[in-house]
């Protein structure tokens, strides 16, 4: 192996052995390395992939995890802002960062194949045949898996202009732009009137990248312009509803959004998405959904 990828043998027996350590290889008597279920998931073939994510976490994601704890405790910045000098989606955006933004899409398209079957597990739509608006859906990966599920579902991907050109691709590619459409804005601004059409908003992880004011302009924007009884469905990393393990991993999760987002993108408890939802001026009062270990989904009826 060493010989075929030209790589130096002894470094590379010993990282294969902490592979093992790891849990990603496993090696039988023979000495042959085998690769875990684990270690199956950093392939890129994999349905459930993370490769893109692990790269992902380990290029421009380390510097701001370093300067968050370091320089935002003193500035109280975004880590990314600390290290790149401008936040995350901004740096993103630019021509020259176009490799990862897409790796950055790829990498949230490997929450969605497992987060979607968990979502298809505990909710469902309002009814087989009802219109989702997949809020900030990226390339559309979460409506998809509900219309490959809900044969008569109809729906929206609603995203930044640059972003929706992918959702459009990706649609057509897997047969569904006959019940999914695109439309092109942003969540921060009012949203187009022709998304009243919908009878259910969902957002995957957008809550948590937004300080509480700007979250509640987006559930303001939503509220505007949906119809009586329509539903907003949120998936979040939400503290305080798991055990020990699981929520270590909120918490630091939690450190991840100081060190990507603004100050005030953060993962929120139950009473703090309540405190949203009212902050929003929406009435109802939200049911808490549980979904998997991890994340958990909030749904409210307008």
């Amino acid at each position: 192996m060493a010989s075929e990828l030209g790589l130096n043998k002894d470094f590379l027996c010993r990282m294969m052995r902490a592979g093992e350590g790891v849990k990603l290889l496993s090696v039988n008597a023979e000495g042959t390395y085998t690769l875990t279920p684990a270690g199956e998931l950093l392939k890129s073939d994999h349905p459930g992939s993370l490769r893109a994510f692990m790269l992902m976490i380990n290029e421009e994601s380390k510097e701001s995890w370093r300067a968050a704890g370091t320089k935002s405790l003193k500035q109280g910045v975004s880590g990314f802002k600390a290290a790149f000098g401008t936040e995350f989606w901004e740096w993103h955006s630019q021509a020259s960062h176009k490799p990862q933004m897409a790796q950055f899409a790829a990498a949230m398209k490997s929450f969605s194949a497992e987060i979607s079957g968990s979502l298809l597990v505990d909710w469902e739509p309002p009814a087989p045949d009802a219109v989702v608006c997949d809020v900030g859906g990226g390339a559309g990966h979460m409506v998809a898996a509900m219309a490959q599920h809900y044969p008569q579902l109809k729906g929206v991907v609603f995203d930044l202009p640059e972003v929706v050109a992918d959702a459009e691709q990706n649609l057509k590619a897997l047969g569904l732009s006959d019940r999914l459409q695109v439309t092109a804005g942003s969540f921060l601004d009012p949203l187009p009137p022709a998304l009243g059409q919908c009878d259910a908003f969902y957002l995957k992880f957008i809550l948590h990248d937004w300080p509480d004011d700007e979250c509640a302009t987006i559930l303001k924007g939503i509220a505007k312009v949906a119809k009586k009884n329509a539903t907003i469905v949120t998936t979040d990393f939400i503290l305080g509803v798991d055990g020990a393990n699981m929520e270590m991993n909120k918490k630091m999760m939690d450190v991840n959004m100081m060190a990507s987002n603004p100050p005030g993108a953060r993962e929120r408890t139950v009473d703090e998405y309540m405190a949203l939802f009212a902050k929003a001026g929406i009435a109802a009062t939200p049911e808490l959904v549980k979904m998997r270990d991890l994340v958990s989904t909030v749904v409210a009826k307008l």
